[in-house]
């Protein structure tokens, strides 16, 4: 048995956003010092970015070919996406054809994104709030910025706003795009009744690129940042991603054990 093991992240072209990529990559090969450890990027859009500016980045189909050819026999994908979304479920029917067909592996176990099922978002939920309650005053609100999704999966962002708020009612999340009643007009009207006088604004993204640096704390009228202000929210923004924080780390680190333990059974 030849076992790698593949990271697929959404991927960013932004400089800052490869703090989180490089501390959990960095954190795998330590885990696991006598296991390759690849990378790839899941959004042909990214990919495609980079590429024109003369980086070239594999899809988890071209990383995976490239294992086969140098004859591994097993991998784990672990997916570093934040919620079960479009791209994670991808992963699934990539891994699923890579074992169906000739000559390919003899299996393919996918980890879990960092957000997984019903007792593991509870979990997030703890874990982030330990995160969000880090220098705010007990009456400043705490504003997660996550991306959206058309997928199901979407459900997710609207659980961890119910568990935020069953803990703690000053933490909240929200979400840039595809899902109306958790945008930035339905968050500032929240605030508003709320009598909210400071916010502290972070990404629930894997990493702070090109979104936090434009959508989150952009100069522009529509970023989250100016939008709270000038509602006359003073706002103090925190450009960490997700995979800059251990304790996050620590539940994808699990996943991808799990999905170790998975591979070896028969």
């Amino acid at each position: 048995m030849k076992t790698a093991i593949l990271l697929a992240a959404f991927g960013s072209r932004h400089e800052r956003a490869k703090a989180s990529l490089n501390h959990i990559t960095e954190e795998v090969r330590q885990k696991y010092p006598d296991t390759p450890v690849r990378v790839a990027y899941t959004s042909s859009i990214i990919r495609g970015h980079m590429k024109k500016a003369g980086e070239e980045v594999d899809s988890v189909p071209i990383a995976l070919d490239k294992l086969l050819a140098e004859g591994f026999t097993h991998v784990v994908i672990q997916s570093l996406h934040l919620v079960p979304g479009m791209e994670f479920h991808d992963l699934l029917g990539i891994a699923n054809d890579y074992m169906l067909e000739d000559n390919g592996f003899n299996r393919v176990e996918i980890g879990f994104p960092l957000v997984a099922g019903e007792t593991g978002l509870e979990h997030v939920a703890e874990t982030i709030l330990s995160i969000a309650k880090e220098g705010k005053g007990d009456n400043d609100a705490v504003l997660f910025m996550g991306h959206g999704t058309r997928h199901d999966g979407a459900v997710y962002y609207a659980e961890l706003h119910r568990a935020f708020q069953e803990r703690d009612k000053t933490v909240h999340m929200g979400v840039m795009e595809h899902i109306e009643e958790a945008g930035i007009d339905v968050i500032l009207a929240r605030f508003k009744e709320d009598g909210v006088k400071k916010a502290y604004l972070l990404p629930f993204l894997f990493g702070a690129g090109w979104h936090v640096a434009r959508d989150m704390v952009g100069d522009r009228e529509s970023s989250w940042k100016s939008r709270l202000e000038q509602e006359g929210i003073e706002c103090e923004a925190v450009l960490k991603g997700a995979g800059e924080y251990q304790r996050l780390v620590n539940i994808w680190l699990k996943h991808l054990d799990d999905a170790m333990r998975r591979l070896t059974r028969c």
